[in-house]
């Protein structure tokens, strides 16, 4: 039987539709694991840009074509009003079912309904309280509600009928820009990065409010998971940054209306970077403070931007105390994001979702035989496989003939006799009797 002990699997495999394919690892889904068949992908109706981003994700990131849907959006506004925000949402119930745990919006606008973002209210709802403007309080400045998934580390995401979904925007101008960024996202995938995280303290005092967070995270971490953290004073530089022609970047985080010099650095897939200031998340044109969208122009897989004033509250940007660790733990970009932000209610995610660098399962080929080497499975609970060839056919058991394993502390390496399909996935609470197990490694 199989009783794997996982953390983490070894993702290479072969095949698209057959061995012809041999150079293609198959896909692999696997219990609390983030995968295209977990995302509801939706497009701007009547917009081509917004359609052919979303239809390339799916393709790359195997969507299944049910998960793909038009929505009638007002042309030219960057706002929902609550009551447009509930009539859309309604007519998405059929979609919503509980095995989606990721909207994707392939528009940049709108970017808000009423006062909070579009992602927040795809991922929570709109609700008022995730505001810190309104017109009952007395000041424009003012704390929000704390996201549910904040730092969370209880698996709310996977939780039986959880009332909560994550969300996130993949729009570019055009539609080469957002190809570029999907592939991005995909090649970050189980690499293991070698890299470096600058968290950069600005001679803007105002938007420099993250720089205590900062140099605590950089004396506290230093260097982890080959990402060698960096705290830079750059407070005497006023129209310049220090932080220009640097190779290799993770991460980045800072604090400035425009943020000079990024276009000059090199990032590697997978990098996140933001920029604490009132209205990066406000659309995607040149015009104002610099926009989000700008980091992901350079080079960047994820950003994050405030969509209305949120006065400079760390609470409501991104932490590297949770960010950093939950990725390069093994989250993907959004997770990892998510995670991070405690009051995201004004707060925009964009970026590919799926992106996942430091993956804890990876999968390769001996002959025809398709091992896969995890850490990321419950050692006290049984498993059985499926497989399919196309994201769009019904899931069929494996037979478990010839399936071998074995397994060494939290570590298991599966080994799948003639694996000719295209898309794998593991299967909680189930047994296989006739599995083997081989001696430990």
């Amino acid at each position: 039987m199989l009783q794997p002990h996982i953390t983490w699997l070894c993702l290479f495999c072969l095949l698209g539709q057959s061995l012809a394919s041999a150079n293609e690892l198959p896909t692999l889904e696997q219990p609390n694991k983030l995968s295209g068949s977990h995302i509801l992908v939706l497009y701007k109706q009547g917009d081509t840009v917004s359609k052919q981003i979303a239809h390339y994700y799916a393709q790359r990131r195997h969507v299944p074509n049910s998960q793909l849907a038009a929505v009638e959006l007002p042309r030219k506004t960057n706002q929902l009003s609550p009551e447009q925000f509930a009539t859309l949402t309604q007519q998405l119930t059929a979609k919503l079912t509980e095995s989606i745990k990721v909207i994707l919006l392939t528009w940049h606008t709108p970017y808000r309904v009423g006062c909070m973002s579009i992602t927040s209210a795809f991922a929570v709802g709109f609700d008022e309280k995730y505001c810190g403007q309104l017109p009952a309080q007395k000041t424009q400045c003012n704390p929000t509600a704390i996201s549910p998934y904040y730092n969370d580390q209880s698996g709310l995401l996977w939780q039986q009928a959880s009332p909560f979904r994550l969300s996130m925007v993949l729009s570019a101008e055009t539609f080469q820009q957002a190809k570029a960024l999907i592939d991005r996202g995909i090649v970050a995938d189980t690499t293991y990065p070698k890299g470096h995280a600058y968290l950069v303290k600005t001679h803007d005092r105002a938007r420099s409010t993250r720089a205590p967070i900062f140099k605590r995270f950089a004396d506290i971490w230093q260097q982890h998971h080959n990402i060698h953290a960096h705290f830079i004073d750059d407070s005497a530089h006023i129209t310049s940054t220090s932080i220009k022609y640097k190779t290799d970047i993770l991460f980045y985080q800072t604090g400035l209306k425009q943020v000079p010099d990024i276009e000059t650095n090199h990032y590697l897939p997978g990098a996140i970077a933001d920029h604490l200031t009132s209205g990066a998340g406000v659309g995607i044109a040149p015009s104002g403070q610099m926009k989000a969208f700008r980091w992901l122009d350079s080079g960047v897989t994820g950003s994050y931007g405030a969509v209305i004033e949120p006065c400079n509250f760390t609470e409501k940007f991104p932490n590297p105390h949770v960010l950093i660790p939950s990725y390069a733990s093994g989250d993907s970009l959004i997770e990892a994001y998510w995670k991070s932000v405690q009051q995201p209610g004004e707060g925009l995610f964009i970026g590919e979702p799926l992106a996942r660098p430091w993956n804890k399962t990876r999968l390769y080929f001996q002959g025809t035989t398709l091992v896969i080497n995890t850490e990321e499975l419950d050692s006290t609970r049984f498993y059985f496989i499926q497989h399919r060839q196309s994201p769009d056919d019904k899931w069929v058991d494996t037979p478990d003939e010839g399936i071998t394993f074995k397994s060494k502390n939290n570590h298991i390496e599966i080994h799948l006799p003639q694996a000719d399909a295209a898309h794998y996935r593991i299967i909680e609470n189930a047994v296989y009797p006739d599995i083997t197990e081989l001696p430990e490694y």
